[in-house]
């Protein structure tokens, strides 16, 4: 096999693939990238961890040779950073010798055959549906803060994806924080069952990857739901993933119900506020846990305070506040990352008691797009 390439077309397919390279595994073949001829100057690359992969398509700038083999990805990808030019020749020799060149300067590396790459799941479903790429990846940024990373229900790990006619709803849940986000927008059907009313669950480790390589806001993204696998196409990039096969919560209902204290807050206002708690909140101390960031309402004011066994901090910002004062507790992340994720100029926070969840919506809800987030609080020393 002997490839010349554009560096940087080859680069702009490679960055997205790298995320799904396995680099913790003893199976040579899927720490590499395959690379295959197709005929007619296209090249396909190939990455693959066993649980999510991508396909990337781009024209080389000469085949000299046809050819199949796999490369270690990591090198490669390396060496292609520190080559100087515009174009770069891969070669492959019969004794799987690899050679990347480009001007004067070379490396050398081992390569396997093709064949050895694993099989990888049929890309094609009978449900899909297209839309913005833009779209997908606020949604998803949107509710990723609330995947949980470990936990001994499997549906936690991931994002519940709700598709209708018209409407998505993505919704994650790590037992500690609950993020709900709706948007009203075109979705174009493309499935061979042609209603769009389904559902499915992707793992969280997967849509930190597909935020990652997604594209521009117009760019559209076409998404097909196999038996096991959900596939996301855009701009010559195939990036497939596998699905959590479960059921999920029922996240109605410990959503809290008959709200009595209601605040609102300039967003930015009480984001800054909590960051400024959260360098005491958050510091590791030896031998004892994160402390909380405590919140007073008191009338017309939110009084932020936290404690740890280096300092404390006592922040103070005005709201529009309706019912009891309360005094309530939360992990300072958690609280942040929630606000973070919010839009508008102003918010609303409704609660009930200090051991029931604060509930984060839009004080002006926009027409198309509607978030929702809840916090479960912490108990308070004392």
């Amino acid at each position: 096999m002997k490839i010349v390439f554009s560096k940087q077309k080859l680069l702009d397919k490679l960055y997205p693939a790298m995320g799904t390279v396995s680099t913790k595994n003893t199976i040579p073949s899927i720490e590499g990238v395959l690379i295959e001829t197709l005929g007619q100057n296209k090249v396909r690359l190939s990455t693959y961890d066993m649980n999510k992969g991508v396909r990337a398509t781009l024209e080389a700038e000469d085949v000299l040779e046809e050819g199949s083999y796999i490369i270690n990805a990591s090198r490669l990808l390396s060496i292609l950073k520190v080559l100087s030019g515009d174009t770069v020749t891969i070669e492959v020799d019969e004794n799987f010798h690899a050679k990347i060149s480009a001007g004067r300067a070379s490396f050398s590396l081992s390569a396997l055959r093709g064949s050895d790459f694993p099989s990888l799941p049929e890309l094609s479903g009978s449900r899909g549906f297209a839309l913005p790429a833009g779209v997908l990846k606020d949604m998803i940024a949107r509710v990723l803060h609330s995947v949980a990373e470990q936990d001994s229900r499997p549906m936690l790990c991931g994002a519940f994806f709700r598709i209708g006619a018209g409407q998505m709803e993505v919704i994650s849940c790590d037992s500690y924080t609950l993020s709900r986000c709706s948007v009203l927008c075109p979705l174009r059907d493309i499935g061979e069952v042609s209603v769009l009313d389904f559902s499915f669950l992707i793992p969280g480790h997967a849509l930190n990857e597909l935020v990652r390589i997604l594209g521009d806001e117009e760019e559209t993204v076409s998404v097909m739901i196999a038996r096991k696998h959900a596939i996301f196409s855009f701009r010559d990039i195939v990036f497939f993933t596998r699905m959590i096969d479960s059921e999920y919560i029922d996240y109605e209902r410990i959503i809290p119900k008959d709200q009595t204290i209601h605040v609102t807050v300039e967003r930015e206002r009480l984001l800054e506020a909590l960051e400024r708690a959260g360098l005491i909140a958050e510091e590791r101390i030896q031998g004892s846990g994160r402390s909380y960031v405590k919140i007073i309402l008191d009338g017309d004011r939110m009084i932020l305070t936290s404690t740890s066994v280096n300092g404390n901090v006592f922040d103070e910002l005005p709201i529009e506040h309706e019912g009891d004062n309360l005094e309530i507790g939360f992990n300072c992340r958690y609280l942040i990352n929630s606000i973070r994720a919010a839009t508008g100029e102003k918010i609303r926070l409704d609660f009930r008691s200090p051991t029931q969840s604060v509930t984060v919506t839009p004080f002006e809800e926009e027409e198309k797009r509607k978030y929702f987030y809840m916090i479960l609080p912490v108990r308070m020393n004392g």
